[in-house]
């Protein structure tokens, strides 16, 4: 082959076969079927998820609440509170339990066929068809749902049944995917004509009635079983919407179309409706329907008597039943609260556990006294008691609440004045009301003396802390202030100053604290302030039963027991024994030291036997409290107790007004019932002291003034003695000798501090505060301001030295230009000067009272009233005092002033 040339192959190309191409159609429905598949199987795993989430929702959230026992809620089995008998220990039966509702219960076979076959054809045609669920008027209720309508309708008579039994009446999803539960389980225990009994004996027929005998009675003064077929018809109108379709209401009713109709139109038209109806739904007994056309047309035709109403509901029931007993204030507290524990352990709403308590034969055992019950129902229904009335014209309003202190258990309870007319109507012991001062122990005095920062010995300043939109702030009721005051004495008289130093000690949220955590008041974070907590102008209140609680602890020793109404419920269960349902242990936990409140104990029996509490003295027993004042005595309010029950007590009126009362010298009407059920309660019981602790106490001797400990200066003040004696808590007494009181010359001619001229024979040592208060304008003093070593001195600078004593010259004060006559000292010898007569007396100067105080709101009160006084002579030096034990306080009595229980104490507590 020669080079380079080219050979042809003898071999074939080999052609490659090109793929044939699926048609596009088969690739779209390809893909259509593949995606189709694919969504079908997510929606498959999702849709087995939320069934397993849904599930275990059931099985937990629902499962505890999804069984409904009809004898829960049928009136078959009374409840029956129990107490027990202190001298035997025995339990004993007190009443059952009563409702509230004009009900009439009657038997199935005593209602006429008219009746049920009505409300089957106009409220559940498919009722004998289904299981409880009608899943076709489910479906529309929940595309409705997904429409942007409310979860309404759909419901069968079984579950309506459920919902009028249950009180669960609310338009959630919750509620309704719950409903159908219970309806599907009620269904397997209740055949349907139980039901229907059920339904009719239930529903609410309007003006009060409820069930279908008392609206037979209402409507057409008839015996359900005498009902006419209209009638039956006319019935089961009302209940789609009963102010709609009453026949009694007098309204006038509006149509879209502008045209207007009543309620007795519109119950006749849906009555014609419910007739037709009843043609057309078949009878489970005959096979036919409910009605013939015939029937149905005559129905209509009959001419519907109504009676005139005159006679209410409530009214026939009680010709039927002999009315319904109104059970005592304590009864109705502990329905609620046995109700509300119920509801929590079985997972229901409080009104359906209420239901059921009514009927489900349950056992309570209480805390009633029912000798404390009758004396404090004896006190409040008889209104002589309490006659007062507001300018408007409101009676007053009262409520009650006593407890024993060591065990927390709520023996009585009042919750107005007058008859009570009524089951589970408002009580004024349990609402929320002001409480003014009352609250100063609580928040104020016990939080600082348990942390130790305060003691009964430590002072304060009685008078303005501070300017607030540039008003001095606090005032005191009356408007004066009386300088450096104890704690003893804060309490006693209520300064309102006082207690917010107390406060402010400890702080607010610390006081907060110990007043939510330890006390369990049922304060709210708006509370954590000066002004609610040091004078208790509350967000919301507190009611009695709570402050009873508070103050119990003081007298169990600092140990707070949560008040409690019952002790256990039980019930009788299938096999005859007797079953705990709910436990009420209660709660105890120490809330303070002891010998915190046994200094309270202290100061606050001193408050009663001395102070603004004196009217709520008890004859031959130790009684202890504080008393409470609201703006403009909207509120009044006691607590007191003694060593055997604390009652806290509230007054007022259900609108504020202005609560206007001074009898006997009295000016707090809640001591005053206090005092009268008090007295009755402790009739038979031998006074005893509250107890003491062994030890963590001692005696100490202090300044009244500072408060430290007391030295010769403090002995020489003008006024007396500064030397008082304190018990105190051991640890908490001053370490520091007083650094207020001050020794400094004085001239008695001059009646001023001595300067270089007064000679020597006119000037003796006393010791004064050298303090100097804050300056808040014209009006505003204290009533030790003459005692301030600073004003004293300015006093003297203004003058220009001694007023007497002028360059070593006795001068004439009231004629400093002119000398004495040495023959006549008294008249000067200026014959421009005119002649004192020497035989006319000159008016001392006004004195007033260094220990007024009491108590209001903040930025409230009367104008000031107390001066400047001028210091009295000093006494000598005396020893420090003996201890005395009562009161914890011993002070000795200022020259000016009238001892506790005079005239001027009188005047005050008046005020406060």
């Amino acid at each position: 082959m020669e080079q380079g040339k080219r050979t042809q192959s003898t071999e074939q190309p080999v052609r490659r076969r090109r793929p044939r191409r699926r048609s596009t159609g088969l690739r779209i429905v390809g893909g259509i079927f593949l995606t189709l598949w694919t969504l079908l199987l997510i929606g498959i795993c999702t849709a087995a998820m939320m069934f397993g989430i849904f599930m275990k929702y059931v099985n937990t959230s629902l499962a505890p609440s999804l069984e409904v026992r009809a004898e829960d809620y049928t009136m078959n089995l009374s409840s029956f509170i129990y107490y027990q008998d202190r001298e035997t220990g025995q339990w004993v039966e007190f009443q059952n339990v009563h409702g509230v509702e004009n009900r009439v219960l009657v038997d199935f076979d005593e209602i006429p066929d008219a009746l049920w076959q009505a409300a089957v054809a106009i409220e559940d045609e498919r009722f004998f068809e289904h299981k409880g669920v009608d899943w076709k008027m489910t479906g529309k209720a929940v595309l409705s749902l997904f429409n942007g309508s409310s979860i309404s309708g759909g419901s069968t008579i079984t579950q309506q049944v459920l919902k009028n039994i249950t009180k669960n009446k609310e338009t959630t999803i919750n509620r309704k995917v719950r409903e159908i539960f219970r309806a599907l389980k009620f269904e397997e225990n209740y055949n349907k004509w139980q039901i229907l009994e059920l339904y009719l004996n239930n529903i609410y027929l309007g003006k009060g009635c409820y069930g279908v005998q008392t609206a037979a009675q209402f409507y057409f003064n008839k015996d359900v079983s005498e009902l006419s077929v209209a009638e039956c018809a006319s019935l089961i109108a009302i209940t789609n919407n009963p102010s709609m379709y009453g026949p009694m209401y007098n309204i006038t009713i509006k149509r879209t179309d502008g045209t207007t109709t009543t309620p007795r139109e519109a119950n006749k038209r849906r009555q014609g409706w419910i007739l037709d109806k009843m043609t057309k739904v078949i009878n489970p007994r005959t096979g036919q329907p409910f009605l013939t056309e015939a029937q149905a047309a005559a129905a209509k035709a009959e001419v519907l008597q109504f009676s005139d109403g005159s006679t209410s509901a409530k009214e026939l029931v009680e010709q039927a039943t002999g009315g319904i007993e109104v059970d005592s204030w304590f009864v109705d507290q502990v329905k609620r609260d046995v109700s509300q524990d119920l509801a929590k352990s079985l997972g229901i709403k409080p009104d359906e556990a209420l239901t059921r308590l009514y009927n489900g034969g349950y056992r309570i055992y209480t805390t009633l006294d029912p000798k404390i019950q009758s004396m404090a129902e004896s006190i409040y229904e008889d209104r002589s008691n309490m006659d007062v009335t507001s300018r408007d014209g409101q009676p007053i309003r009262s409520g009650i609440t006593i407890i024993e202190p060591s065990t927390g258990n709520v023996v009585a309870t009042v919750g107005d004045i007058g008859e009570k007319t009524g089951n589970l109507i408002m009580s004024y012991a349990m609402d929320k009301r002001q409480v003014g001062s009352s609250m100063k122990p609580l928040t104020a005095y016990a939080p600082a003396m348990d942390a130790g920062l305060i003691s009964p010995a430590t002072t304060f300043d009685n008078y303005p802390l501070r300017l607030l939109n540039n008003n001095p702030w606090p005032k005191n009721a009356p408007n004066t202030y009386s300088g450096w005051s104890s704690v003893t004495e804060g309490i006693r008289i209520s300064m309102n100053t006082i207690a917010l130093h107390a406060l402010e000690t400890i702080g607010a949220e610390e006081a907060y604290l110990f007043a939510t955590e330890k006390l369990h008041l049922n304060l709210v974070p708006e509370d954590v302030n000066s002004s609610s907590l040091g004078l208790g102008g509350l967000t919301y209140g507190l009611n009695t039963m709570e402050m009873a609680a508070a103050y119990a602890a003081f007298a169990n020793g600092g140990i707070y027991n949560s008040p409690r109404t019952y002790l256990r419920v039980t019930r009788i269960d299938s096999s005859g024994n007797e079953v705990t349902v709910l436990e009420n242990e209660g709660e105890s936990h120490v809330a303070m030291k002891d010998t915190t409140a046994y200094l309270m104990n202290q100061m606050l029996k001193n408050a009663v036997q001395n102070g603004t509490g004196r009217p709520g003295r008890i004859s031959g027993m130790t009684v202890a409290g504080k008393t409470g004042t609201t703006n403009d005595n909207f509120d009044r309010y006691f607590v007191g107790y003694t060593p055997y029950y604390v009652g806290a007590v509230w007054v007022g009126y259900k609108y504020n007004a202005k609560i206007s009362y001074n009898v006997n010298g009295s000016t707090n009407p809640a001591v005053d019932l206090w005092k009268k059920v008090m007295t009755l309660v402790h009739e038979d019981l031998p006074d005893r002291d509250f107890d003491k602790p062994a030890t963590g106490l001692e005696r100490v001797t202090v300044c009244a003034d500072s408060g430290m400990r007391c030295t010769d200066a403090c002995r020489a003040d003008p006024r007396g003695s500064r030397a008082v004696s304190f018990e105190i808590a051991a640890g908490t007494g001053p370490s520091e000798d007083c650094t207020m009181h001050t020794m400094v010359g004085y001239c008695t001619e001059g009646e001023c501090l001595a300067g270089e001229t007064c000679p020597e024979e006119s000037v003796v040592q006393r010791a004064y505060l050298d303090y100097e208060r804050e300056d808040y304008g014209s009006g505003i003093y204290a009533s030790d301001d003459a005692y301030l070593l600073p004003n004293l001195q300015k006093a003297v600078e203004e003058a220009g030295g001694c007023p007497v004593h002028v360059g070593g010259e006795l001068v004439d004060p009231e004629n400093p230009e002119g000398p004495v006559d040495p023959e006549n000292p008294e008249q000067p010898t200026d014959p421009n000067t005119p002649i004192v007569n020497p035989e006319e007396p000159t008016p001392p100067p006004a004195v007033t009272d260094p220990n007024e105080g009491g108590e209001t709101h903040e930025g409230y009160g009367g104008g000031p009233t107390s001066q400047p006084v001028t210091p009295p002579v000093a006494p000598e030096p005396e020893p420090d005092p003996e201890p005395v034990t009562p009161p914890a306080e011993s002070v000795d009595p200022p020259a000016t002033t009238t001892e506790p229980g005079g005239d001027w104490f009188e005047g005050l507590w008046n005020n406060t």
